[in-house]
């Protein structure tokens, strides 16, 4: 059986200059009026006739900004003298062998896996670009990398018995440590990726412990919910000298009210809360109401804050940095003018910014630290044991808000549904009202007509 062969019904594309690849899969629709391919075992199965397929009706869309869009993803090229492709001659002479069994089978199947000629290992070590190997490939590349025991072997071995070619692993090791200052160039890179994220979560959990703070101390809605149970709980303590006409609570009680309960056991005393406050939104069904509490999220990522963890942890970025930086400056030392770019323009912006953001996120925990003890200060906290409050520990705090942020956000909602229910059925009940006044009419309006119709 023939298989038929679409023809391809786009013209070539020729950038302006070399793109990155984007790693798809094609899909090619046969021109109309061209049968569709016959399917065979080694195809995906053909569409049924008639069926509506989203590539056969789909067209490009116009790029307009080409030329930035060419500018944004095209691909950096290291400039090479053109070399004679080695050509694989058969040779009697047996492969040498370095290094052991165990270690030689790892290096074969990472060079083996990673399907790419070497000099694309090359450009993303001298360019730091992952178009083709990334950077997770990179970081086992450098994992694997020879001891200085084994390249003083390999390079004896090249130097003494040139005849004899590497087994493909030592070869491997034998390239990779060619290209100059090849371990510290893929340090510097990875270190990069490592320490965007570290400090991208560090300062996502400060600035979360911080918004979290201001809503805390800032937000009228969140008042007014204190402002009823302030109300509530002083009459429910009316006449008791101890507890009564207080002026404030302790926090430790908002983990309890979702626990007292109406002598009916029908709705707890938060139920009743978020009910109060409600009543006075102009609108508590409008869409897009904000909670009058914090995010229970927002609240459980503020418990995971540890200030000495993220001190310990910007302490650590920093030491790496510095031996970032050492790293980059040996690697620009020992480069040559035609290899030390563009890696030592990129390593010194990225040196740059990486301080300014360490020292921007050293501030950062200090202002933490301020907000939060004015936040303690500002609900007038006092934590057990006597503890200072420098010495606080958030979770210890937010633990206090967490459950009842939690219960008043799922009873907000319940409610919500409640409220939407009776809108429904008043409507409902409204509805029926006026078609039974219609009807009741229409009723009377006939018993009177037949009325008329016998006194004529």
């Amino acid at each position: 059986m023939h298989v038929a062969i679409a023809v391809l019904r786009k013209q070539p594309v020729n950038p302006t200059i070399p793109m990155k690849p984007l790693y798809w899969t094609r899909i090619i629709v046969p021109p109309s009026g061209q049968p569709a391919p016959v399917a065979s075992s080694s195809t995906p199965s053909v569409p049924a006739a008639g069926t509506e397929l989203l590539w056969h009706k789909l067209e490009e869309a116009e790029i307009e900004d080409i030329k930035e869009f060419s500018d944004l993803f095209s691909r950096q090229v290291v400039e090479r003298k053109p070399t004679k492709k080695k050509e694989d001659k058969p040779s009697k002479v047996q492969a040498m062998k370095i290094l052991d069994s165990k270690r030689s089978q790892n290096v074969g199947i990472l060079a083996s896996s990673l399907h790419v000629d070497f000099s694309e290992i090359e450009n993303a070590i001298y360019n730091f670009d992952t178009s083709v190997v990334n950077l997770e490939a990179l970081q086992q590349i450098y994992e694997v990398r020879a001891t200085e025991e084994e390249l003083a072997l390999i390079r004896e071995h090249v130097s003494t018995k040139p005849e004899v070619p590497l087994d493909k692993p030592e070869q491997f090791l034998h390239e990779l440590a060619e290209i100059p200052n090849f371990a510290d160039r893929i340090s510097c890179f990875m270190f990069q990726s490592e320490f965007d994220d570290g400090i991208s979560s560090i300062e996502s959990k400060l600035n979360n412990l911080k918004s979290t703070c201001q809503f805390l101390t800032t937000s009228e809605s969140l008042k007014t919910v204190l402002a009823i149970i302030l109300a509530l709980g002083n009459y429910m303590n009316g006449g008791n000298r101890t507890r009564g006409q207080a002026d404030g609570f302790g926090l430790e009680i908002l983990a309890k009210l979702r626990d007292v309960k109406s002598k009916d056991s029908s709705v707890t005393l938060l139920h009743f809360i978020v009910r109060a406050y409600m009543k006075k939104c102009e609108d508590p069904l409008r869409p897009g109401l904000a909670l009058p509490i914090p995010e229970p999220g927002d609240i459980d990522r503020a418990m995971t804050v540890h200030f000495d963890d993220v001190n310990a942890d910007l302490q650590k970025l920093q030491r790496e940095l510095f031996v970032c930086e050492t790293k980059t400056e040996k690697v620009i030392a020992a480069s040559t003018e035609e290899n030390v770019q563009p890696f030592k323009d990129k390593m010194n912006k990225f040196l740059t910014s990486a301080k300014k953001q360490l020292t921007g996120e050293i501030e950062n925990l200090e202002e933490c630290k301020m907000k939060f003890k004015t936040t303690m200060q500002f609900y007038q906290y006092h934590p057990k044991g006597g503890v200072n409050e420098d010495e606080v520990d958030p979770k210890d705090f937010f633990a206090l808000w967490s459950p009842f942020c939690s219960d008043f956000k799922d009873i907000w909602k319940k409610e919500q549904q409640r409220l939407i229910k009776e809108k429904t059925q008043e409507a409902k009940r409204i509805q029926e009202k006026k078609l039974d006044i219609q009807k009741s009419k229409r009723e009377e309006g006939g018993l009177v007509s037949n009325f008329k119709f016998i006194i004529f």
